[in-house]
């Protein structure tokens, strides 16, 4: 009797408890949590690869220092497959990178857009309309992965569409290098932009858009019901915080209706 009045008790002390999960069973569970990041694709040259870069591509701590280990010994890739000679990566790994290798000669390394260029000419023929195209298609162009197609949809849609190719070098975290590699296969159709008729726009509306800052949205409602409807593109010079630079940028994405 009092070893299961024991057992009661027992049971009643515990109920409150919280319950240990997974994750703080395992610790190396919430480790392995904590170490995923975004893998982002591009051409590269493993040779002297940044430990950046490496881990750009998904490796680990561990995985980069084997080969920065093998490289301090003089080792170098001549090949796509001497990167199999990295114990520290597995069959999948270099599955999934293997597409993405490209070594150049000795002759080219010191020119980093050599390495854009060979992969230019694997499909010369390649052109893409930015205001129509979607991220998948997008990972076609050379030095552009899921990541960095991704950033550009996301891009495109806040601005209404592309109104210049030089505007992906608004795009978060693209490079001079990367554009030059990627510049000849795009090309824009303006007709698929969209315009903000800024009689009929209300504050949130202008704000929204990635090249009008907040401020200069309160100033161009502001001016607007003080001196009535813009009756051309150009009173937005007008206002004293407008400047051309900025004018020039926010125009392609502005109209007045005739109505």
């Amino acid at each position: 009797m009092a070893k299961h009045v024991r057992e009661i008790e027992h049971f009643v002390a515990t109920v409150g408890e919280p319950r240990q999960s997974v994750a703080e069973a395992d610790p190396a569970s919430t480790h392995r949590k904590k170490q995923r990041i975004d893998v982002e694709y591009f051409a590269f040259d493993p040779n002297g690869l940044s430990v950046a870069d490496w881990k750009r591509l998904g490796l680990s701590e561990g995985q980069v220092r084997v080969i920065k280990n093998y490289e301090a010994k003089g080792g170098r890739f001549r090949k796509k497959e001497d990167l199999k000679k990295i114990y520290s990566l597995s069959d999948k790994d270099y599955m999934r990178l293997e597409p993405y290798i490209r070594i150049r000669s000795a002759d080219s390394a010191r020119n980093v857009d050599t390495l854009f260029e060979s992969e230019l000419r694997l499909s010369p023929q390649l052109s893409i309309e930015l205001n129509a195209t979607d991220s998948i298609e997008l990972q076609l162009l050379p030095g552009i992965g899921p990541v960095y197609a991704s950033r550009i949809i996301r891009f495109r849609d806040r601005l209404g569409g592309f109104h210049h190719i030089s505007q992906l070098m608004d795009v978060y975290g693209m490079d001079t290098t990367r554009f030059k590699g990627l510049k000849e296969h795009v090309f824009i159709d303006s007709n698929h932009v969209e315009k903000i008729e800024i009689n009929l726009a209300d504050y949130e509306r202008l704000r929204d858009h990635p090249f009008i800052s907040p401020k200069l949205a309160n100033a161009m409602v502001q001016y607007r019901k003080q001196h009535g409807p813009y009756q051309s593109l150009s009173d937005l010079l007008q206002i004293a915080i407008m400047d051309e630079g900025i004018f020039r940028k926010i125009v392609p994405y502005l109209m007045i209706s005739d109505d």
